[in-house]
């Protein structure tokens, strides 16, 4: 009775594990977001007509049942669905990122390991069992005791009998002791084959012991076979950055962009090498249309020094103003001013990166850098120095035709002529016509800036004022092997007082915008060449107010 209970609970079981076909999910496309990640995958698998159960493995630790969407098709339907997360050996982690013909050999193997090690089970019972009858025969009370037996004959039967029995028992034991050591060692190399099975596709890497399950139930109207059941969701736990390695050749005056995506995920599950796309856009929250409120613009008085109050509304109102006057390197003895009225900052459109290879990015690993595009594009260059706050000259790119590029706000590792040079910023935001980006410092071209103030000269009984001068020499010198132009900027103070006059400015060929006192120089050196400049003014106030004036 008990034997048939034990079978059909068996039966029930296996009907039970049959009805469950278990399958891994292929990855089609990942589309990486800089904060999660849509996962695109499809399982084959041949439908009955009615109720199909599936089990499919190895997801993302993070999807719950209302994240995965399942496709449909006129044949077939999902009628129920749910995930759960199930703890795993190491090693069935392993397995479960193995291509689907390897998985189905790893999952042969598997059965043929837990077979054995069932056998195995059952021929330790055995051998207790007989032990146990064994010990049991020996301790027989009627061998003990044979006065109990009235003749010898049948003393002489019982000990024939014990004997038999116990020569019966060992050879069962002994059979069961080989079957055992048969069984280890095709035990030991069953693992052996599964270890080097799961090495061969997977590395020997170490990866989460968790995985996510989905149990799904697909009604068919028909049978199917090979039908194709694509799923989705999305995923957090994901980190994605962008910068550039930006390559200038000053001789071609081209510039090139290439961009970079980096991402790093902890979802549990490994994208193995899968068509991965970047994506700049994030997949958020859906919103209504946005509301476009008017905005105007206006001119703005060259060199006006406006209070906080005033920049804040020209900031609300989105007219930029630029603080720097620009000089372009193809403007000749001109200089091109962009602080009249600017363009307002220029939104980036979101865009999306395609690889041509597949990918693979392994969950909790390091970050993983990826070249995702390049952009080549006309670029200007232009030298500014400003001796008196640093006696530097930095290299400045200007790039007309930037709004082409669809530039993405990035940091930038700058390399010019093909010499790593410096780590730099692209900021779209109020470019303008013109992107100014800086390249960094130029070694080769160096400055000096020298002040020489005069005593004050109180000539004269009857005069009331003292004239004070200052000379300012700047030093140019181009130690390159090809000439070069540099802007060239200093200054003369504007007098806030009726009283305080600044006469007698000589700016040496330099341009003098008197509403700012800012002059400005385009100096063009030959290889090897110096060139100083020399500018000067003076300075007249009250005597009364000698020692308040400072000149610098």
């Amino acid at each position: 009775m008990k034997k048939t209970i034990v079978a059909a609970a068996l039966a029930c079981l296996c009907a039970s594990s049959m009805a469950q076909t278990e399958v891994k999910g292929k990855i089609e496309k990942v589309t990486v977001f800089p904060t999660s990640a849509l996962v695109e995958k499809c399982i084959v698998a041949s439908l009955q007509k009615g109720e199909n159960k599936f089990v499919i493995t190895g997801n993302a630790l993070t999807v719950g049942t209302n994240d995965i969407h399942f496709s449909a098709s006129p044949d077939w339907f999902i009628s129920s669905m749910r995930s759960e997360q199930e703890n795993l050996p190491a090693k069935e982690s392993l397995a479960r990122e193995m291509p689907q013909a390897a998985y189905n050999q790893y999952v042969a193997l598997k059965a043929q390991m837990d077979d054995v090690t069932l056998k195995i089970s059952n021929a330790n019972l055995l051998v207790a069992t007989l032990n146990q009858q064994s010990s049991a025969l020996n301790n027989l009370k009627a061998v003990r005791n044979t006065q109990a037996f009235d003749t010898i004959v049948n003393l002489k039967a019982q000990f024939e009998y014990q004997r038999k029995e116990s020569q019966a028992i060992n050879t069962a034991r002994q059979k069961a002791l080989q079957e055992m050591e048969d069984l280890a060692a095709r035990q030991r190399q069953l693992a052996k084959d599964i270890d080097q099975l799961v090495k061969r596709y997977t590395g020997g890497k170490n990866v989460s012991s968790s995985q996510n399950d989905i149990y799904v139930t697909v009604y068919s109207s028909k049978s199917v076979p090979n039908a194709k059941i694509s799923y989705s969701y999305k995923t957090d736990h994901v980190y994605c950055g962008y910068s550039y390695d930006v390559m200038l050749d000053e001789a071609k005056h081209l510039a090139v962009f290439s961009l970079k995506g980096s991402v790093q995920q902890n979802t549990g599950e490994h994208w193995n090498n899968c068509p991965v796309v970047f994506s700049t856009a994030d997949a958020g929250y859906a919103g209504f249309d946005r509301q476009l409120y008017p905005y105007y613009l206006n001119y703005i008085e060259q060199g006006v020094q406006r209070p906080v109050a005033a920049k804040m509304a020209m900031r609300n109102a989105t007219v930029m103003e630029k603080e720097e006057v620009m000089m372009d390197a193809s403007a000749g003895n001109s200089f091109v001013t962009l602080n009249e009225v600017s363009v307002v900052g220029v939104q980036t459109l979101s865009r999306e990166y395609s690889l041509q290879m597949p990918q693979t990015v392994p969950s909790g690993e390091a970050v993983q850098t990826i070249l995702l595009h390049n952009d080549t594009t006309n670029v200007l260059f232009a030298r500014y120095a400003t001796p008196k706050l640093e006696e530097k000259v930095h290299f400045t790119a200007l790039l007309p035709e930037w709004e082409q590029l669809g530039l993405l706000d990035a940091g930038c590792n700058v390399y010019l002529n093909n010499k790593y040079v410096s780590m730099s910023n692209i900021v779209t935001s109020g470019s303008g016509d013109t992107m100014r980006f800086a390249v960094g410092q130029d070694p080769n071209v160096l400055v000096g800036r020298k002040m020489v103030k005069s005593s004050p000269d109180k000539s004269g009984m009857l005069s009331k004022e003292i004239t004070e001068t200052a000379t300012i020499t700047l030093t140019i010198k181009n130690t390159k092997n090809e000439a070069v132009e540099v802007n060239v900027k200093d200054q003369i103070p504007i007098s806030n007082a009726a009283d305080l006059k600044v006469v007698d400015v000589k700016t040496d060929g330099g341009v003098l915008d008197e509403k700012t006192g800012v002059v400005r120089w385009k100096v063009a050196l030959q290889p090897r060449e110096q060139k100083n400049i020399t500018l000067s003014y003076s300075v007249k106030y009250p005597k009364e107010k000698e020692h308040k004036v400072v000149l610098r």
